[in-house]
């Protein structure tokens, strides 16, 4: 390789913070100032500050400057899928559909209840849901399709191939304890062939046979979140020639992965199948 002359493909592809009213000339410049100081490309990410209402015509309108500027310097333009982070949300769509859509998280509390949101009661336990209406429930295929429907089919309906890729950013199963999905009870079912809300106190409690109950539980919930989230967009990207890439989030040790990922490396199965060329 010539280092002096090294091809974009291999040079810097900062993330550049979209984060004011944008207007397409002064994001053709940055492009512009970008190539010259040798970066091979970058990541289109929308933060806070953003003035330009997202995914807008006008949002649209910057992205096609921005490409169109790096196609001259022949640099990587590529999508950050989320206004903000963690992915998944689509700017408030996808969790705006209803409860179903919306993070859930497993509860127990003594004594028996009957709630909207009771799961079962067990050995005088109450075992109950709680929602985050502010986030997906990433365990569920058909919610990430609709993520997939809100964003990613918008960009290439827009732009085809004339983008790298996308970037997807922390997406996540649970940042305030164990997950609940209403998939749980049938998936359980078709895994172990057992009713898992017999089984739910198990994974608070030292009762029973709770170290394999919680195995397989988390095993499951690992399954499910990397062929709902990664798999599925990873496919998607792959039927339309695009580029998946990006990160979770806690991913610094296994004991930080388990609530937040099930397990990072499932994923990345998915991120990079042997073989393929990232760009």
């Amino acid at each position: 390789m010539d280092f002096k002359n090294i091809p974009n493909r291999y040079r810097p592809v900062p993330f550049w913070s979209w984060n004011e009213n944008l207007e397409p000339s002064e994001t053709a410049r940055q492009v512009k100032v970008m190539a010259d100081a040798g970066m091979g490309g970058f990541f289109m990410h929308a933060r806070g500050g953003l003035q330009t209402e997202y995914m807008s015509d006008k949002w649209f309108d910057n992205v096609e400057k921005a490409t169109a500027e790096a196609e001259k310097n022949g640099m990587y333009s590529w999508a950050y899928d989320e206004n903000g982070w963690p992915s998944g949300f689509g700017n408030g769509i996808v969790n705006g559909l209803g409860e179903e859509y919306q993070q859930k998280y497993l509860r127990i509390e003594k004594g028996e209840k009957q709630t909207e949101r009771t799961i079962c009661n067990i050995d005088g336990m109450h075992l109950y849901y709680e929602v985050n209406p502010f986030y997906v429930d990433t365990l569920d295929k058909k919610v990430i399709k609709e993520f997939i429907d809100c964003t990613y089919e918008p960009y290439y309906e827009k732009f085809g191939n004339r983008i790298t890729g996308f970037f997807t950013d922390e997406p996540q199963i649970s940042r305030n304890g164990i997950p609940w999905s209403f998939v749980f009870e049938e998936e359980y079912k078709k895994r172990f062939n057992e009713d898992l809300y017999k089984h739910l106190e198990e994974l608070f409690l030292p009762v029973n046979n709770y170290k394999d109950t919680r195995k397989k539980f988390w095993k499951m919930v690992t399954d499910l979140f990397s062929e709902a989230f990664c798999k599925q967009i990873y496919d998607w990207c792959e039927k339309k020639g695009l580029k998946l890439t990006g990160h979770l989030v806690l991913e610094e040790t296994l004991e930080s992965q388990l609530i937040t990922n099930g397990a990072c490396m499932p994923h990345y199965e998915y991120f990079h199948m042997p073989g393929v060329d990232w760009l």
